[in-house]
């Protein structure tokens, strides 16, 4: 699984706190709780299952589910996904299963003597993607040769369309994790590529700041379109614990979300100033 988990959602977490007060305990701690994305023309690889706990505790703690069966359909296509390594995690690893714009999807989890479903439409790629440059000189920075305000104008804008108010997210990553660090002695636990994500926005843009970033060279700025069913769970991740109205949510026989996202991706550099 790609470290790209939708982790700014900490609405997803609540999810898992069952407050439906009809059913008994028992029943409670055997429902399913998905959170299932798919991203156009990226591996389907984004599918965790947890199980609910009890209201008032901690839904961090949710238990995994780790012997579902999880199947994907598109009309007559059916996909059936394989467990991944990472705890509660599914995901199909062939190349006959492509997310494209506009496709209906539909997600069916047997666990716990249940089917839990759910349907989504891929949205279409964000429209107008541009940068407002494409290359950033960075100064050479060493200890008391700037000044920290300086480096507020040193930044790159991604803008979109949006005139729905729509919400958009930006990831940004360094395609050259050898490349000279920004700023001197920096050090960063792991190994890899750097990534960082934006929070969702109802903005037309978004400003990538040099102290975000930890190397020179090549970026790649990708801005994704949030589907309607992440948008509305989004927008409740604030939410009194006394409430017991549970997160909105598009899964039947279960809870959570299931939704699928589309992207537009655009490059830039970093160069030291005064190199080539």
């Amino acid at each position: 699984m790609k470290t790209r988990k939708l982790a700014f959602l900490a609405a997803s977490a609540s999810l898992a706190a069952c407050s439906d007060t009809t059913t008994g305990p028992e029943d409670d701690a055997h429902q399913v709780v998905v959170e299932a994305f798919l991203f156009a023309g990226e591996p389907v690889d984004d599918i965790r299952l947890t199980r609910t706990v009890p209201l008032g505790e901690d839904p961090a703690l949710a238990a995994t589910v780790e012997d579902a069966i999880v199947t994907l359909t598109r009309g007559s296509e059916r996909w059936l996904l394989n467990r991944l390594e990472e705890p509660g995690a599914y995901g199909y690893p062939g190349d006959d299963l492509q997310v494209r714009g506009g496709d209906l999807f539909r997600i069916e989890v047997e666990a716990f003597g249940r089917t839990a479903t759910g349907e989504t439409i891929v949205p279409g790629p964000p429209d107008g993607v541009q940068l407002d440059k494409d290359r950033l000189e960075v100064p050479e920075l060493t200890p008391g040769s700037f000044q920290p305000g300086a480096l507020q104008s040193l930044q790159v804008t991604v803008s979109w369309e949006n005139a729905g108010s729509i919400l958009h997210f930006v990831d940004v990553e360094g395609l050259d994790p050898a490349a000279e660090t920004i700023f001197p002695d920096f050090i960063r636990e792991g190994v890899g590529r750097f990534r960082i994500r934006s929070a969702p926005t109802e903005e037309n843009f978004h400003a990538i700041g040099l102290r975000q970033l930890e190397h020179l060279g090549r970026h790649r700025a990708i801005v994704y379109r949030v589907n309607q069913e992440y948008a509305d769970l989004y927008n409740n991740r604030v939410q009194d614990s006394r409430d017991l109205n549970e997160p909105p949510s598009n899964i039947r026989g279960g809870l959570g979300v299931f939704s699928a996202f589309n992207s537009v991706a655009r490059e830039f550099d970093l160069v030291r100033a005064g190199g080539s």
